[in-house]
């Protein structure tokens, strides 16, 4: 099929069809001029003969002179009151039987014999001249003349095969200069993806030339313009995925045609749990786009929160689509949060011992308890009171060091194991007052790059928290090892553990877990974030492993070199 739809094959078939046209035409036209011109011929001829032969019989004044005729005469009959006189030939009888028969009307006509053999037959009267009904019958066979146009139709069909076969070489070559520039354009129509800038050669000033031309002109203007396009869609594309906010474009159809990053990191989460807001806010698409209005609003999904603009995208009276941008405020929530937390937080713990030095320092000076025993107590109660306010401004202040970057480094080498006996030491009574387990496992030459008096303030926060979330009974696990390029430092526990839920936020700032679960005194929430920034600006990371009712574990990892040893976070 492939080849009858080729420009080349169609243009051929057309031009031997008309050349064969022509030649069919042709040869029937010149077949009834020859056959017309020889049937004239030979009636001409029997015509001249017949003369010749009624001649001869008026120089006979006797009908019985004319059998000497017939007989030297051949294919002649000659009748005479109903009888044949000839040279007594079968052919002689069945044509003279034929006459009788079909009586044919004029001088001259055509007869077949049994054989299907065509003769010309010509008959003229003489009865005029003699007394008897005497008539001159002369014939010829035609088969010479089917002969001859069959000779002459084979030289016509032959001829025609000639000229078809020129014919094809001819339009060959014709068609070969006229579609071979063709071709190169449509061979170059396919390159030009891969080419942009190919130019196809012009080999002829006709108007293939000329085309050639224009397709070139119009492949560099499509260069220019698809050039044009795919840098304007390379600075849109940098604009947006250089921005925080997710952007995410529908059509009418609530199709999604384009997203940046963010934008397709929100819609891919439109199906899970927890974010039916999102997934309902794609469910009335079509109904902002009919709105024709923008609208704002606030969805939370994952912990996230997100103020969400939706802007219909109009043209004329058609809206074709609408655009939703999400801006990420969570940080802006947190904040406002955050800032909350503090607030109540430090009233709350400034409060409660303030309440706590003030009440007791006037029963002290209004002699309300006299007795020394219950003097020392209210005054011990009054320097832990005062300790645990001094603790809290400390944790303030070097919060403020830590996000002003004003907090530096003393990098140096030191053992783990000497790292882990100093906290033991420090430990070591509330540890044994709580009935609780202590175990070091680290192998005694291993050492690690650390600020000393910042890892042992984290260890500190870390043991506190252990000993307050563990039960009588409970072990507190120091692990030390080294792994491919970094040091490992885990403190684990056996405790109460902790929620997936809230190790999600457990590094963040004033962020508590649920009190009911601890004894002893309750951190401020600033304990872990502080933690987690010091061991950030070890260059290392902290993360927790903890399950509920089975023990909670912090690993610490710290990497074995540093470009810096002195460093300000």
């Amino acid at each position: 099929m492939r080849f009858f739809n080729s420009v080349v094959t169609k243009l051929w078939l057309t031009i031997i069809l008309i050349v064969t046209t022509v030649l069919v035409i042709l040869t029937i036209i010149l077949s009834f001029y020859f056959r017309n011109f020889m049937m004239n011929n030979l009636d001409n001829e029997l015509s001249r003969e017949m003369n010749r032969v009624q001649e001869f019989m008026l120089t006979e004044h006797y009908v019985e002179g004319f059998e000497s005729v017939a007989l030297l005469e051949d294919n002649t009959i000659i009748y005479i009151d109903g009888q044949m006189i000839s040279n007594h030939s079968d052919l002689d009888r069945e044509i003279f039987t034929m006459i009788l028969e079909e009586t044919p009307e004029g001088d001259s006509f055509i007869l077949s014999d049994i054989q299907e053999r065509d003769y010309l037959v010509k008959l003229s009267s003489l009865g005029n001249y003699f007394s008897d009904d005497v008539a001159v019958i002369m014939y010829r066979d035609l088969e010479p003349v089917k002969e001859s146009l069959r000779a002459i139709v084979s030289i016509f069909v032959l001829s025609a095969l000639i000229l078809n076969l020129i014919t094809t070489v001819f339009a060959f070559y014709l068609i070969h200069k006229l579609t071979s520039p063709l071709i190169r354009l449509k061979e170059a129509s396919y390159r030009v993806l891969k080419e942009p800038n190919l130019v196809v050669p012009i080999k002829s000033r006709d108007e293939l030339g000329e085309l050639t031309l224009a397709f070139n002109r119009m492949n560099r203007n499509i260069s220019k313009n698809i050039e044009a396009l795919t840098n304007e869609k390379n600075l849109r594309e940098t604009i947006f995925s250089s921005i925080h906010e997710g952007i995410l474009y529908f059509d009418h159809d609530k199709n999604l045609l384009y997203s940046n990053q963010p934008g397709q990191y929100i819609y891919d989460k439109r199906n899970q749990e927890g974010a039916e807001g999102l997934s309902n806010l794609f469910e009335n698409i079509n109904f902002m786009i009919d709105n024709k209005t923008s609208e704002e609003g606030q969805i939370t999904f994952d912990d996230e929160h997100y103020h969400v603009t939706s802007i219909p995208i109009s043209n004329v009276d058609i809206t074709d689509g609408l655009v939703i941008v999400f801006r990420n405020v969570t940080e802006e929530v947190n904040m406002q949060r955050t800032r909350s937390d503090f607030i109540s937080t430090v009233s709350h713990e400034l409060k409660t011992p303030m309440v706590m030095l003030t009440g007791y320092s006037e029963a002290l000076l209004d002699d309300v308890v006299t007795d020394p025993k219950e003097v020392k107590e209210m005054i011990s109660v009054i320097k832990d009171e005062s300790e645990r306010m001094n603790h809290m401004v400390n944790e303030l202040l070097q919060l403020q060091q830590l996000e002003q970057g004003q907090s530096s480094l003393n990098i140096s080498s030191y053992n783990v194991l000497d790292l882990f006996k100093q906290i033991e030491k420090t430990f070591s009574l509330e540890i044994e007052s709580n009935g609780l387990n202590l175990v070091i496992d680290v192998e005694e030459s291993l050492e690690s790059l650390f600020d000393y008096d910042k890892m042992i303030q984290v260890l500190v926060n870390l043991v506190d928290n252990a000993i307050r979330y563990t039960r009588e009974g409970d072990e507190i696990r120091f692990t030390g090892r080294e792994e491919a390029d970094e040091i490992v430092l885990i403190i684990s526990d056996t405790g109460t553990g902790i929620s997936k839920k809230n190790q999600k936020h457990i590094f963040e700032r004033f962020y508590k877990v649920d009190e009911a679960r601890t004894r002893g005194k309750h951190g401020t929430g600033l304990g872990l974030y502080i933690v987690s920034q010091i061991i950030k600006q070890h260059q290392g990371t902290i993360e927790v492993d903890s399950e509920l009712n089975k023990g909670t574990s912090f690993i610490i990892r710290l990497p074995k070199e540093r470009e810096n040893v002195h460093e300000t976070f």
